[in-house]
């Protein structure tokens, strides 16, 4: 009977789980503001003028290698929507769906720019050096 009682317990706690997997962070852009910062991005660009134009970035992560440091950062946004359009980040209790971009910059310049860890390859290293 006690193991019966812990079913629903580990239930809400794994709902809880895959819900905040999809949920909106105090980071996320509304999608228009996203759309028009994204414009002004260029590959080359420095660290700096990318803080400009995006100062809500998020670190996530930084490798030290033979070409230099290699940093990647986050920005996402969310938006609703009413039906399903396939994106992998979608809360459907909501309707709310979250696209992420990773910038990685390369010796404090952008070199990449992608999905979620979509780390360049050394091909890409060499080329952007």
């Amino acid at each position: 009977m006690k193991r019966l009682k812990k079913i629903p317990f580990v239930f809400v706690i794994a709902s809880l789980g895959f819900a905040s997997s999809c949920a909106v962070t105090d980071f996320d852009l509304d999608r228009e503001v996203y759309e028009r910062q994204i414009k002004q991005v260029t590959l080359g660009m420095s660290f700096d003028e990318f803080q400009s134009v995006f100062p809500q970035r998020i670190s996530r992560g930084a490798n030290k290698g033979v070409l230099g440091t290699l940093v990647a950062y986050e920005v996402a946004y969310a938006y609703y929507s009413f039906a399903a359009t396939g994106a992998e980040r979608r809360n459907d209790f909501t309707g709310t769906e979250r696209v992420v971009t990773w910038f990685f910059f390369l010796n404090d310049r952008l070199i990449k720019v992608g999905e979620e860890d979509s780390w360049p390859s050394e091909a890409e290293l060499k080329a952007a050096r």
